[in-house]
C-alpha cells in the first residue's frame, strides 16, 4: 500500500490529507479560533459531583465545564486513545485521585482532555495522565510496562520490555508504541529524556498556576499528525508551507532520521488540487456517494446518531438477486468503512444494508467490514446482522466530525435538511393580513418578501388570491422584493405609521 501526506496551511485553516494508493482515507483540520484540546492537561476545579449520574464536571476554564466520569478516575485501565497496550506490570498506584469518593466540589484536580467538546457537551477529560512521545507514552502515577500489540515478534517484544524496564523512572508508567519496534535502545532513552522534560516543565507549571489554568499543552495538529502517523509505511510528506516543511524536516531529523528525505516541499499550484485530493473531500463529504458498480451510500445525521442507508442504484447484476445484493454490500461496506475515517464520525452508527436471506452471507458481510474496520486507529465495535436487516456500531469520538467542522448549521432550516414550500410562506403572509384586519383600520401597507416568493405572488392563484383578500379588505398592498431577507421572512411596513409593523400582529 502506498501511503503518503499532504498537508495544505491556507490563510484561515491547516489541512492534512492522508492517502492509500491514491484513496483519500483521512482528513485533519484545524483553525486558529477552534484548535482540538485532546491531551492538553488542565489544573482543574471540581465545579460539582452528580453520583446520580456517576460524574462530575470540572471548570477548566473553557466555556462548557469538563465531563470526567467516574469510570476515568483513579482506573490507569482506561488510558488515553493513543495507548494500545497488553502486557502491564501492576504496581502500586500514587496518583493524586484514587476514586470518585475522593472528588469534592472546589477542590482543584490534574485532568487531560480525551475528546473535544461536541454540540452542547463539553470536553471530555480523565485523571489517567498520559504523555505521548514519539515511540513512547509517559504515564505519570502509575507502574508498568505496556508494549504495543501490534508488534508481534515474541522475541521483539522481549527486548522492548527489557529496554523499557531499564529506562522506566520510578513512579511512572511506559507504554512502548509501535513505531518502536526497529529502534535503538538511544533513540528510546533520547525519547524518554524528552517526556520526562516535558513531565518537569508541566510540575513546574502547575506549582505556579491558579486553577482552572492550562499548564500543558499538547502539539498541534500537524505536528501530533507526523509524530503519531508518520512512520515507515509512509511513501512521502508533502508541504506547501516553507515554514513548516522545515519545522517538519527538523523533528524527523531528531526522532527519525531515516524518513527525511521522504519530506518534501511543493512549491506552485494548489497541493490539493494537483493531488486530487479537492475533488475527493467534494465528493466524500456530499450527502450521496457513489460506490462501484453503480450502487450508493446516504448518510444523515441526527442528534442521537449517525444512519447509513445502502441502496443498489443504477446497479444491475447478471446473477441472482442474493449474488447481487451481496456484492453491492460489500462494497458498501467497504465505502462505509473509509468515510467513517475520513468523515471522522463517533458515537452510535446505524447502517441499513441491501437484505439478504442467506445467514452465510449475512456473516461474510459483517467479517468483511470489520476486516475493513481494522485500518481504523479509532476504537470500533460492531454487531452481527439484526432481525431487521440492521447493522450497529459504535466508534469511538475523539474530534469534532468532519461534516460539523467543515460546515455551518443551515440559518434556514437549522439542521432539519429542508426549508418551508412556497405555498406555506405565502400562507403565512396570508394569515398575517387576516389577523391585522380584525385589528387595524390601516389601509396601505408594504410587504416585502424574499425575491423567489415575490415571484410566486407575481402569477397564478396567489396572485389572484391576495387581489381577492385586498378587494374584500377594501386594503391596498404593495409588494417588494428583497433578497436580503430569508426565504421564509417577510416585513410588513404601515405608511400612515410610518414603520415597521411586522410584530404588531
Amino acid at each position: 500500500m502506498n501511503k503518503e501526506i499532504y498537508i495544505n496551511d491556507t490563510a484561515t485553516e491547516t489541512r492534512i490529507a492522508i492517502t492509500e494508493d491514491g484513496n483519500l482515507v483521512e482528513l485533519y483540520i484545524e483553525t486558529p479560533d477552534e484548535k482540538s484540546c485532546v491531551g492538553n492537561i488542565y489544573n482543574g476545579l471540581v465545579e460539582n459531583v452528580i453520583p446520580g449520574m456517576r460524574a462530575a464536571f470540572v471548570d477548566i476554564g473553557q466555556k462548557i465545564n469538563a465531563f470526567l466520569p467516574f469510570s476515568e478516575v483513579g482506573h490507569e485501565g482506561q488510558l488515553s486513545t493513543i495507548l494500545d497496550a497488553d502486557e502491564k506490570e501492576e504496581g502500586e498506584i500514587s496518583a493524586p485521585v484514587k476514586s470518585p469518593e475522593e472528588l469534592k466540589t472546589g477542590d482543584p484536580i490534574l485532568v487531560q482532555v480525551t475528546k473535544d467538546s461536541w454540540g452542547e457537551k463539553g470536553p471530555r477529560v480523565t485523571t489517567n495522565i498520559s504523555l505521548p512521545g514519539r515511540f513512547l507514552v509517559l504515564v505519570p502515577y502509575a507502574n508498568y510496562i505496556g508494549i504495543s500489540k501490534k508488534i508481534q515478534s515474541f522475541n521483539r517484544r522481549k527486548e522492548l520490555k527489557k529496554i523499557a524496564r531499564s529506562i522506566k523512572p520510578e513512579g511512572f508508567g511506559l507504554i512502548v508504541r509501535t513505531v518502536a519496534e526497529d529502534k535503538t535502545d538511544e533513540e528510546l532513552k533520547r525519547d524518554m529524556d524528552y517526556l520526562l522534560n516535558s513531565w518537569q516543565e508541566l510540575q513546574k507549571n502547575l506549582k505556579r498556576s491558579t486553577p482552572p489554568a492550562l499548564i500543558y499543552r499538547d502539539m498541534e495538529i500537524t505536528s501530533s499528525v507526523i509524530r503519531d502517523l508518520f512512520t515507515n509505511e509512509v511513501s512521502r510528506v508533502l508541504v506547501d508551507n516553507k515554514q513548516m516543511f522545515r519545522k517538519i524536516q527538523t523533528y524527523a531529523r531528531q526522532v527519525a532520521p531515516n524518513l527525511e528525505d521522504r519530506i518534501f516541499f511543493h512549491k506552485s499550484g494548489s497541493i490539493f488540487e494537483i493531488h486530487n485530493i479537492s475533488k475527493q473531500l467534494e465528493r466524500s463529504l456530499s450527502r450521496r456517494i457513489w460506490i462501484r458498480g453503480g450502487g450508493h451510500i446516504v448518510i444523515e445525521h441526527t442528534e442521537a446518531l449517525v444512519s447509513i442507508d445502502v441502496n443498489s442504484g443504477k446497479f444491475i447484476g447478471k446473477k441472482n438477486q442474493e449474488s447481487n445484493n451481496l456484492r453491492i454490500n460489500l462494497e458498501a461496506a467497504t465505502e462505509i468503512a473509509r468515510q467513517l475515517r475520513l468523515r471522522d464520525i463517533g458515537g452510535l452508527i446505524v447502517i441499513d444494508f441491501i437484505d439478504m436471506e442467506d445467514r452465510g452471507n449475512r456473516k461474510k458481510l459483517v467479517d468483511s467490514f470489520r476486516r475493513e474496520l481494522q485500518k481504523d486507529r479509532a476504537k470500533v465495535s460492531v454487531s452481527d446482522v439484526s432481525d431487521f436487516g440492521l447493522v450497529e456500531m459504535t466508534r469511538q469520538r475523539i474530534r469534532t466530525s468532519l461534516f460539523f467542522s467543515t460546515s455551518d448549521e443551515c440559518p434556514m432550516c437549522h439542521g432539519m435538511g429542508r426549508i418551508p414550500s412556497k405555498d406555506s410562506v405565502i400562507s403565512k403572509i396570508d394569515n398575517w393580513i387576516r389577523r391585522f384586519r380584525i385589528h387595524s383600520k390601516d389601509k396601505f401597507i408594504r410587504i416585502t418578501v424574499h425575491p423567489t416568493i415575490m415571484a410566486q405572488l407575481s402569477h397564478g392563484s396567489a396572485k389572484k388570491q391576495f387581489r381577492h383578500l385586498q378587494l374584500k379588505n377594501l386594503l391596498w398592498i404593495d409588494f417588494k422584493g428583497d433578497d436580503t431577507l430569508e426565504f421564509d421572512q417577510f416585513r410588513v411596513f404601515s405608511r400612515r405609521l410610518n414603520k415597521d409593523i411586522t410584530d404588531l400582529y
